[in-house]
């Protein structure tokens, strides 16, 4: 079983924040932390055990999304969230320093939540069902995963805004950064079965925000176009219907690109994507470290308008963590 919440969250200035924590069996959690305050250093700070995820929950930490000084709570239901941090974090990719941190934001939101399950366009999956070789098999395993783009589980996306403060040492920073939660929630999530995955979490200069991306998962679909535009006048989701991204051009070597470009469509435009990254850090998930993640931090263009966000770069890794 698995009950994941999810927090990605930045500005223009490149501040950056991205957390969460993934509720598993025997007290498991994968969690962590990534921060990036601009008016601090330009580099990314990350929580103690990255790139390793397994944080394990004190027997009073039961039933919450929390773990070692990591802590998320609901305050209103689909509108108001808690983000707290009080602990080590350091430099990535240097273990010399570490600071205390201590982390304290509000997630609020009037703007609809975008469900998977439900809310699909069924173009994108006629297409994804049409590209695969039909057997027996492959409809058993349809109808085995009956939640074929979350495997067994819900999975909602929301967009929000993320307000706080960040004491870093003995210097404390104002953080405002757009941000998407994400909540996922059900009988199984085994990283073992997805090969490839791009995920995009957009914030447009004029208020939209977008989700878009292509899921690899052979046991289901090898492609799979997701994605949807929040029309923040509108107070809308709209989905995605195409997207013209070819996954396996695109860091098929595990390697993600840094400065590239992508269409998609809704029934109302196309939209054209260009990306180019800023940092890129990296984290582990599992107990066999079976998935392997890329977080991106983003400046967007769409249509000519300014954006920043976050791209999501998932492989299936083998051989354990990399140390």
């Amino acid at each position: 079983a698995v009950d994941a919440v999810y927090f990605n969250g930045a500005n223009s200035e490149t501040t950056w924040l991205v957390c969460g924590t993934a509720r598993r069996r025997n007290n498991l959690v994968n969690g962590f932390l990534y921060l990036k305050i601009a008016d601090f250093s330009e580099r990314v700070l990350v929580s103690p055990r990255l790139p390793d995820t397994c944080m394990w929950q004190s027997d009073e930490e039961l039933g919450r999304y929390e773990a070692e000084g990591l802590k998320l709570a609901p305050v209103v239901p689909m509108k108001k969230w808690k983000i707290e941090y009080q602990g080590a974090m350091r430099f990535e990719n240097d273990l010399s320093q570490e600071m205390k941190v201590k982390l304290e934001a509000f997630w609020t939101t009037d703007l609809p939540y975008y469900n998977f399950a439900t809310d699909m366009d069924p173009r994108p999956v006629a297409r994804a069902m049409a590209k695969e070789l039909w057997s027996r098999e492959h409809f058993q395993n349809l109808k085995k995963y009956v939640s074929m783009v979350m495997y067994h589980q819900t999975h909602y996306e929301h967009f929000g805004t993320l307000e706080g403060k960040v004491q870093i040492d003995d210097k404390t920073f104002p953080l405002s950064v757009d941000c998407m939660r994400d909540h996922s929630f059900g009988d199984q999530r085994n990283w073992k079965n997805f090969h490839r995955y791009v995920m995009h979490f957009v914030h447009l200069e004029n208020g939209d925000r977008i989700t878009v991306g292509l899921i690899c998962m052979p046991i289901t679909f090898s492609w799979l176009e997701v994605g949807f535009v929040t029309k923040s006048k509108k107070i809308q989701n709209i989905p995605i219907t195409f997207v013209d991204f070819d996954l396996y051009q695109h860091g098929e070597q595990g390697n993600p690109p840094t400065d590239y470009a992508l269409q998609f469509r809704t029934d109302e435009n196309i939209y054209t994507m260009k990306v180019r990254v800023v940092a890129n850090p990296e984290f582990y998930i599992g107990q066999e470290s079976e998935c392997r993640i890329v977080e991106q931090l983003c400046h967007f263009e769409v249509n000519g308008l300014k954006g920043w966000g976050a791209a999501e770069w998932q492989y299936r890794h083998y051989g354990g963590l990399q140390k």
